[in-house]
Parts: structure tokens; sequence; C-alpha cells
């Protein structure tokens, strides 16, 4: 309304001065523009920040043969070199050239491989990109194909937890594929996963210059800086990583850097007509138990997200194109040219994936396997009753521990201390004695004071209908991890509470869960805090199925805790 009325003086005072209507118009309009732009500044709110988005820097490790060293640039001659391993961090959307040599075996070997950083890793503000660095590694056939001329390509992506294989490589190295040359390795990647680092390089020599032009200061993060200035071009790579949008739900969340465990993604798991559990695919985790009437039910867990994003690598080898011919002498007649014609057969491990090819999508696979008797148990233990100390976790079950407050902390040492101070022997401070409902009276016409004593008596209430029982309610099965995020061969520790909160007992409650493909249950770590038969058998995921029966009746408001250990793959 000020500003309105601001601009209706002002209006006035132009037009006594003779301007034109139109010019007055004009300017008119301009002060109200300039008045809800000054308003809508004041009144406007800095947007939350977001709880998960992208990393301005893809973190990058340079590995490879023993004496490795490796040089970057940023628009000078003059390059930095670090000896490998080395980890910095690229801007996404550039192209970085640098430099390989120092070889122990062959030290006079320089190979200057091209990068185009094509994305970055989407985490929380919890976890550092700089843990999960993209793997750049050369080996010795790298080495040995450049020097033979030949183009070597290979994209680095994420791999999808739903169709990520089991751990085929060891802990600390990268999977690496081999594709013909003919195939697309970015279309290939996105199948499986999210592309974001391609790398080409092979035995050709850049001259100087042509390494200072084709970098950009300010796009590197060294190893021993904190920042990185704004670079003074911006990205030469066209956006390709367009997610899906929907207008109701919003933008549709990465799957890469996480994968997820417990609950019951379906098909839903179930009791069959044989008492048997169905259902149970790869990363679920169930309850069982028997009701009040005899009937058979199951009850899921809460999902659980892990932080541990795994890269893969697919590489192709482009060679140089090759013609031989023998000729004869000139006065040598019949005699013909012979053509040098060469066979290149892949091998059986490059077959085998040719075949495992003819299936895409992201869908995961279905089938349906039948057992009969104990054939598919792998190990059976019986479990002695112990007590799991779990700390916080006990508290705030469904809190990770790393998120507690300092409210929350400081109410939890409160209770501890109150929970001390009840349990100390103390003796009894003092005696309280009533006598009933004492009435005081005053006599009209009198000075005496009439006292009397009331009585209170108990009394009872018959009735003919019976009282309800409460109602059976689900097993609640909760299930929690040691830590938000893990390094490949890290050992996460996994707490799975059940209770009865019910008013019925229970009984034959049994727990299972079925393990992802990037999880491998460490032998002998299972423990109950109850006497429990614990068994494993494989699953189609490749990994196994724990399943814990615990023994006798669980009565209303009691429960019991289990706990394993899982290695990361």
């Amino acid at each position: 309304m000020k500003v309105l009325l601001r601009s209706r003086l002002a209006v006035r005072l132009l037009t006594r001065r003779g301007l034109e209507p139109m010019k007055t118009l004009r300017i008119y309009v301009a002060v109200l523009l300039m008045g809800a732009a000054s308003l809508g500044a004041a009144d406007a709110q800095p947007p939350p920040l977001p709880t998960r988005g992208p990393s301005p820097l893809l973190f990058v490790r340079f590995a490879g043969p023993p004496g490795m060293r490796t040089t970057f640039y940023q628009g000078t001659p003059e390059g930095r070199t670090f000896n490998a391993p080395a980890v910095v961090g690229l801007r996404p959307g550039y192209l970085y050239r640098i430099k390989c040599s120092g070889f122990a075996d062959q030290p006079d070997l320089a190979v200057y491989p091209t990068l185009e950083v094509r994305g970055s890793l989407t985490l929380t503000a919890r976890v550092n990109p700089a843990s999960f660095p993209a793997p750049v590694v050369l080996t010795d056939a790298d080495l040995r194909s450049a020097l033979s001329g030949s183009l070597i390509t290979k994209v680095v992506y994420l791999e999808n937890p739903e169709k990520a294989a089991p751990g085929l490589a060891p802990p600390g190295q990268t999977m690496e594929t081999d594709l013909p040359a003919d195939r697309d390795l970015l279309n290939e990647a996105r199948e499986f996963g999210r592309p974001v680092l391609v790398v080409r390089f092979g035995g050709r020599i850049p001259p100087p210059a042509e390494l200072v032009s084709s970098t950009v200061p300010g796009t590197i993060l060294f190893p021993d800086e904190k920042s990185l200035p704004l670079p003074r071009v911006g990205p030469c790579l066209p956006w390709v990583g367009c997610g899906f949008y929907d207008p109701i739900l919003g933008p549709r969340p990465p799957e890469e850097e996480c994968f997820h465990d417990g609950g019951d993604r379906g098909p839903r798991a179930g009791i069959g007509a044989d008492g048997r559990l169905y259902g149970l695919d790869p990363e679920d985790t169930v309850g069982e138990y028997t009701d009040a009437a005899g009937r058979r039910r199951v009850a899921p867990s809460n999902r659980i997200c892990l932080c541990s994003p795994r890269f893969a690598v697919l590489r192709s080898n482009l060679p140089l194109g090759r013609y031989e011919a023998a000729v004869g002498v000139q006065d040598a007649l019949g005699v013909r040219g012979q053509i040098l014609m060469e066979q290149r057969t892949p091998s059986l491990q490059e077959l085998q994936f040719a075949e495992l090819k003819s299936i895409f999508g992201r869908e995961r696979p279905t089938g349906a396997q039948a057992i009969i008797g104990v054939g598919g148990l792998v190990r059976v233990e019986v479990l002695n009753a112990r007590q799991l100390d779990l700390s916080l976790v006990t508290y705030l079950i469904r809190k990770k521990s790393e998120t507690v407050t300092e409210v929350e902390r400081t109410r939890f040492v409160k209770q501890v201390e109150f929970a001390l101070a009840l349990s100390q022997p103390i003796g009894v401070s003092g005696v309280e004695q009533i006598t009933g409902t004492a009435a005081l009276a005053r006599v009209e016409g009198g000075t005496d004071v009439v006292s009397g004593t009331l009585e209170t008596r108990d009394f009872t209430l018959c009735c003919d209908e019976p009282c309800p029982l409460p109602p059976d309610k689900p097993l609640l099965l909760i299930k929690c991890a040691d830590r938000q995020s893990a390094q490949q061969g890290d050992v996460v520790t996994f707490f799975l509470r059940y209770s009865n909160h019910g008013g019925r007992p229970l009984t034959d409650v049994a727990v299972s869960d079925s393990l992802s493909s990037r999880l491998e249950y460490v032998a002998g770590s299972a423990q109950s805090d109850r006497d429990a038969v614990f068994t494993t058998e494989q699953n189609e995921a490749g990994s196994l199925i724990l399943r814990w029966e615990v023994r006798g009746r669980l009565a209303p408001g009691q429960g019991g805790v289990l706990r394993f250990q899982a290695r990361v793959r």
C-alpha cells in the first residue's frame, strides 16, 4: 500500500512538470515493478537446504604400476606432479589432460590420458565425497596396448545396487569388463548404472601447447588444498544426466550411491498352506509368529539405507587398421600378392559376457526354486542367550546413534542418573499416619466444637458380561546398523529388535533376514539374547538367508535382540 501511494505521488509530480501521458505511464509501471521487487526481496525467505544433493567435485583416484607419477596441468606449462596413488577433485563438465610417467619397468614411457568428467556423487551432508573416489587404474596391459598404437577407452560408472553382481573383485580393486570396439560404452554403462567419467589414451604424445590450452584453471582440487576458486570458463560437456521428474512426487532420487536393506519390497512374504515362509527376496527382513488363535502371521521390519557407492569400468581397445601384402619380382609371372589375414577370437570370459548382454532392463530377475528337505541349509547353530549391550540404540531404537541431539543425550544421562539413584539402598526416612476422612462442625449457640471421623468402604460392581481380552497386534521388528556409510571391505554390525506389543502371548517366533548381493555374512557373528536356533542357507543373490528360531513364548511387553555382522562387497 505504501508503494502504491508513493507511485501515485510520483506520477502527479511528473504530470505537473509537463511530461507526456505515455511517458508518465511508463514511469508509473517502472515504479510499481521496483516497489514489488523490493517488497519481494524483503519478505522472501531463503529456501531450506536439501537433505542430499550432487557434490560440486568428483574425486578421482589415479593408480598404476609401481613408480607411476601423475602430472596435472592448470593452464600453465608447469604442472604439479604427485606419486600414485593420488586423489584429486575434478569439476564435472570439463576436459582434463594429464601425464602418467615414471614407471619402474619402463622409465622412458609416458602416456597422456584425456578425462571427461560427466557427473558426481549425490550424497548427504554427513558423507564426505572424498571417501569414495572414482578409480582410474592403468594396468600393464593398457601400457602395452598404448605402445602398439591402440586407443584405450574406459568408462567408469556407478553400479546400480539392484543390478550389482556379487563381489567379483577383491576389496580395493575395481571390476573391469572388456567390450568390442564397435560397442557404445556410454550406452552400455547406462544399462548397469550411471556413468561419471570417461578416460581415453593411446601412444600419441601431445605438444606442450596442447596440454596448456586443453585445461581450465580452477577446476582441480589438489590433495594439499582446502578450497577451489571459480573457473574462468564454463563447462564444455553437455548435461546428460537429466532425471525423471514426477509433477506430484517430485524428482526421482538417485539410486546408485546407496543400497537398501530390510523390509519387504514385494512380492509380499507370506505363509503358505504348508506353514512355510514364501516370498522372502534378497534385502527382505521379516518376522514370523503364531498368535493366540493358532494362526501363523508375518511382520516385516523397517528399511535402512547404507551409503556405499561401488564403481565399475567398461573397457574397449581399438587397434590401428593394418594391410600387408607380399609382391614378387617383375620378371616373375603368376606371382600374386598375399594378404595377411588375422582373426581375433574373443576369450571365454568375453563370450560369457556377450551371452549375458542379451538381457537388459532395470527389472530384477525373478524365479522360483523349490527345495525339499534340509539340503539347502548351509549351517545350523544353537545360540545360547546372552546379554547384548546396544548403548544408545536401545534408548533411541528408531534413530541412528549418530543423529542423537544434545537434548536427547542430556535426557538419556538424566534417566541413567535417576535409575542409579533408585537402585541405591535408602532406609525409611519418615512415617505418615492417615486416620481417614475427618469432618469439623460448629454448633450454633454454643462454643463447643464437634469433631467426627467418616469411614469410606469399598464397593464391588458385578457384571454378567466377561472382560474382553486385549487384541493381538503384529510383532514389531526393527532393524538398524551401527553406521550410515561404509567402504568396500568394511564390516557393519546389524541389530534386529523384536517385541510383542499386543496383549496376548506369541509363540514360535522366528526372524529371517535375506542379505543382498552387496553384503557377505561374517561367519560366527550371529548372537541372540534369548535361546535360539540359527541356520543359514543360500539365496538367489549369491548371499545367505539368516534365520533365528526363538525358543519359548513371548509374553506381552517382552522382546529380544539379535545381532550379526556383514562385510560390504
